[in-house]
């Protein structure tokens, strides 16, 4: 059989197929001149499922879980797609013009970033929460320099945290796009420059870089991790440039079609199913949906995939993927704003979707593609040709509007710098601590390790030196009751904070609530263990109190089951972790005293990052908890104890529901961590220390 990269009238019948099988509006690909990649619509495609999957799973449908997967699949588009423009433009130019591919992508994303930035600066400043503002003020600094992702990483920002998120926490993903374009490009003309002069090598070393940083995968939101998806897409644009050669483009014929139809469809179900909290998330799963994505991106390049071609090049999937920028950057504010993100409602949704759609169309025709298409340039053009008094008013109400814009932006940076650091759980009124009487023991304590029939005799104790050092550690409950002292208390005690705000001890899975609105996932307390113990050894802890109750009352959905409240099995996961804990703190010498879980009154209180949950008010279930504790304290009772705390949260109704003792019925204010305090201050300071 002759050989069709040599037959014209094959080649022609080729390029009348690819024509009629991408539609109209898009760039046709005539693959008997085309020698560069050009415009490729299906990449447009594909961003568009991708944008529409992380939207998906920002709205909280439990049938799009996976959905935040998308934004791998941005990234491996984008270590394509730059790499082989580099490469197409090194081969035409024998060089890569830095400054013009830098503010080509300056052009492209900065305008459309400031605007949304600046609107939501405006709209929270005067409809936000003071919690809403202070994050704002934390993180627009870091958000205009791309920085967002290692502001989150330095500034402990949970990301995965599903209250009253921050609102412009998803610029993390573009902070380490744009990372990406001021390095990479660096890195490529230096790699293009020294050693062999085989792709294939270069590319298998960049692949090789992209696999070993998904196995460290050490912080998620990091740039070296989430750079290996940008790497991978790297690494094949090396290698995979089908539109330079008819005989690569018809080798495969018929099978690519059916191949990336499996990829793309393998991609929609891992973002469908699954679980952000599931370990193989991070251990294999994300490595797979690199792969998976660059296959997709592979297939819908080449030119004898007609018919993918043709399915990513659907005119409405096209549109919505030149949009998908700023749908990304407008729908996680607005979701916010209208407290859309992981609500699971259809009717929120659709109303926050339509105005996404509609603020994200205004930017995309009126701020990006203008300045894209090098607006300015040409309006100072135009400004120099005219004549006359029409150039007076262009110039005035071009002038008009950058005024406004910038006295806007001033004012907002005045307003920020005057916003206070928010913290809810600090507050209420002063109160003074006095040092409770302490009935000193007369005995050495029985020590069941001591076998010996000789008498002890009686020693009278020395009383405990102060002030004593005591570290807290636990929950958000620990954080509270560390920052709410009363006045006084540091004669008694030197209080050091390390708690560890919504992590209890799981550093895996999520809340189950019957509030199935809420979503708290547990991925981001890692490491909760170790930090617990660093805390204690810095401050030298003689007593390390555990506060913890919050999150303890649930059940628990794990990556493959759920451990429901009570059960033999949940009550020895619990009982395994909260060891974890112990041990660590064991570790540093300091005494174990954990906290008696006070029973919680939990209120619909503005501000509050989290609702009231019921769990969190089921005295049976705090019971529960503190029977597992005195357990853990029962195997170890030289290092470990229980510590009973006032029972009036249980018994006293007027100080268990009066918010100046708890501000939202779970955390202490000063007159509840006082009164906490006043209870457990003989009890830590009867405690035997090092």
């Amino acid at each position: 059989m002759s050989d069709i990269c040599d037959d014209p009238p094959a080649l022609g019948r080729l390029a009348d197929l690819d024509r009629r099988w991408v539609p109209s509006g898009t760039v046709e690909f005539d693959v008997t001149r085309v020698r560069t990649m050009g415009y490729q619509p299906g990449l447009d495609g594909l961003r568009a499922i991708s944008v529409v999957a992380v939207i998906l799973y920002h709205a909280g449908f439990g049938w799009m879980r996976g959905g935040f997967f998308g934004v791998e699949v941005f990234f491996v588009v984008s270590g394509f797609l730059i790499t082989s423009l580099l490469l197409d433009e090194r081969e035409k130019n024998q060089r890569v013009n830095l400054g013009q591919f830098w503010v080509r992508r300056a052009r492209r994303l900065l305008p459309a970033l400031f605007t949304m930035m600046l609107a939501v600066a405006l709209w929270a400043s005067m409809f936000g929460t003071a919690e809403q503002q202070s994050t704002l003020k934390r993180d627009l600094p870091w958000s205009i320099f791309y920085l967002g992702n290692w502001g989150q990483i330095l500034g402990h920002a949970p990301y995965f945290a599903s209250a009253d998120p921050p609102l412009l926490r998803h610029l993390w993903s573009l902070a380490v796009e744009e990372q990406w374009y001021l390095i990479w490009p660096l890195v490529f003309i230096a790699a293009m420059s020294v050693g062999t002069t085989r792709l294939s090598t270069r590319a298998k070393a960049f692949a090789a870089t992209a696999f070993a940083l998904m196995v460290l995968n050490f912080m998620y939101l990091s740039t070296f991790t989430r750079a290996s998806g940008l790497l991978l897409g790297a690494g094949a644009a090396f290698v995979w440039r089908p539109w330079r050669s008819t005989r690569k483009m018809l080798k495969f014929g018929t099978r690519l079609d059916p191949f990336g139809a499996a990829t793309l469809t393998l991609l929609v179900c891992i973002m469908s199913v699954a679980e952000l909290t599931a370990g193989y998330v991070y251990q294999w799963l994300l490595a797979l949906v690199s792969v998976l994505s660059i296959l997709t991106i592979m297939v819908v390049v080449h030119p004898a995939a007609l018919g993918f071609r043709s399915l990513l090049s659907w005119r409405p999937l096209v549109e919505i993927g030149r949009r998908s920028y700023g749908l990304y950057l407008w729908h996680w504010p607005i979701f916010v704003f209208s407290h859309t993100y992981h609500s699971g409602s259809y009717t929120r949704f659709v109303v926050a979707t339509l105005i996404t759609v509609a603020v994200s169309e205004v930017s995309y025709r009126f701020i990006e593609t203008p300045i894209r298409n090098d607006f300015v340039h040409q309006w100072f053009r135009d400004q120099r040709a005219a004549m006359g008094s029409d150039r007076v008013r262009r110039i005035r109400r071009t002038t008009t509007v950058l005024g406004v814009v910038g006295a806007i932006a001033v004012g907002m940076v005045g307003f920020y710098a005057s916003v206070a650091h928010f913290d809810p759980a600090v507050g209420g009124t002063e109160v003074f601590f006095s040092v409770p009487t302490i009935p000193l023991p007369t005995t050495v304590p029985f020590d069941p390790a001591v076998t010996t029939t000789a008498p002890v005799a009686p020693v009278v104790s020395v009383a405990p030196s102060l002030p004593r050092r005591v570290t807290i550690v636990g929950d958000s409950q620990a954080h509270a009751l560390a920052i709410n002292l009363p006045t006084g208390i540091e004669s008694t005690f030197t209080i050091n904070d390390g708690s560890i705000d919504g992590c209890g001890v799981y550093d895996t899975g999520r809340v189950v609530s019957t509030r199935t609105s809420f979503r708290r996932s547990f991925a981001d307390c890692s490491g909760w263990a170790a930090k617990w113990g660093r805390s204690a050894s810095s401050a030298k802890a003689e007593v390390a109190l555990v506060v913890l109750g919050a999150w303890d009352v649930f059940d628990l959905r794990l990556a493959d089951r759920t451990l429901l409240f009570g059960t033999p099995e949940a009550d020895a996961f619990y009982l395994a972790q909260l060891q974890q804990g112990i041990d660590s703190l064991k570790a540093t010498g300091a005494h174990v005293a954990l906290l008696e879980v006070a029973c919680m009154r939990p209120k619909d209180v503005k501000g509050a990052g989290v609702p009231a949950l019921p769990e969190r008010g089921d005295d049976t279930r705090t019971g529960h908890v503190n029977d597992l504790l005195k357990q853990a304290a029962a195997k170890d009772p030289i290092h470990v104890s229980f510590v009973a705390g006032p029972q009036a949260w249980c018994s006293d109704q007027a100080i268990s529901v009066d918010l100046a003792y708890r501000w939202d019925g779970v955390h202490v204010y000063k007159a509840g961590a006082n009164l906490i305090f006043l209870i457990i201050t003989p009890a830590l300071l009867k405690l035997p220390v090092q």
